[in-house]
């Protein structure tokens, strides 16, 4: 149990790490 919530976690972080950098490269070629 205590594994797969660390994996969702895990996942999550990535998701979430992905979302900053594809809104990071945008805003830099927007500019």
């Amino acid at each position: 149990m205590l594994t797969i919530i660390s994996h969702f976690v895990f996942l999550f972080a990535a998701l979430v790490l992905a979302l900053i950098l594809f809104i990071g490269l945008t805003k830099i070629q927007l500019i």
